[in-house]
């Protein structure tokens, strides 16, 4: 006997490429199959193990809005002698409009979201972001016990004279440095660490779990890597910045060392 736990199982979290199943036929064709025989040869090759019987009736529908396919629906029912009819069709039709319009609006809203605390220029987190964020990685740890509290280091990049930078060679190839410098901080930092652009020039690191002197290494790191780029002025010409940085530890009573 079958039942449809064995294949809810065998198709939760499997990769169904274009073309794979009824699914992958209805996110292909961006149209409807209906599937009287629906052979379980025809699955998808990442559930092929599933249990299954070897012919059953299927249905599906592309998931599109505003002319992108997000996804498709797909059913299928063991007794063949009872396919689904063009009513059924209809309305799972129907419901995938709706499904549609919810998965839109559901990565429209996660996009606002991300963009309310992400720096568009630099893609590092904002002080909308930074405040509530520390504050609540600081009142985690409190909850524990001094004995048990990891440390939490901070590293504060400033970026060398870049106010004579910006009014010498552009506000457009300021921005270049300042896209440089956001790409290799989130390139260096694990995705637990917190880094914002704290203002104009200025970034901030903080590092959960890491002592000050991880901290200066890591910066000492960044700093090096940095002066190592170039840039292109607007006349053509090779250009490098630098950048300095402190660094400070939150001791076990909150109380912060510097380095």
């Amino acid at each position: 006997a079958f039942s449809g736990d064995d294949l809810k199982s065998a198709y939760l979290g499997a990769e169904i490429r274009p073309g794979e199943g009824a699914a992958g036929r209805a996110i292909r064709d961006r149209a409807p199959v209906l599937d009287h025989a629906y052979d379980r040869r025809s699955f998808p090759a990442a559930t092929a193990e599933a249990q299954a019987p070897n012919v059953m009736a299927s249905l599906a529908v592309p998931l599109i809005r505003d002319q992108v396919v997000v996804g498709a629906i797909s059913l299928v029912r063991f007794d063949t002698a009872h396919p689904f009819s063009e009513l059924e069709l209809e309305v799972v039709q129907m419901l995938g409009a709706t499904v549609a319009l919810a998965i839109t609006n559901a990565e429209l809203h996660a996009a606002v979201m991300e963009a309310s605390i992400r720096d568009p220029l630099t893609g590092t987190f904002n002080r909308r972001h930074f405040e509530p964020s520390l504050e609540r990685m600081i009142a985690a740890r409190r909850r524990l016990p001094l004995n048990e509290r990891p440390p939490i280091a901070a590293i504060l990049f400033d970026l060398d004279l870049f106010g004579a930078f910006n009014k010498f060679h552009g506000h457009q190839t300021g921005d270049a440095v300042l896209r440089a410098f956001g790409k290799l901080l989130r390139e260096r930092f694990r995705a637990g660490d917190l880094v914002v652009r704290y203002g104009g020039e200025e970034f901030v690191a903080i590092l959960d779990g890491t002592g000050r002197d991880d901290a200066f290494r890591i910066a000492e790191e960044v700093r090096a890597a940095f002066a190592e780029q170039s840039f292109r002025g607007a006349s053509g010409e090779r250009l490098s910045a630098t950048v300095s940085a402190g660094c400070a530890e939150l001791g076990q009573e909150d109380g912060a060392s510097e380095l």
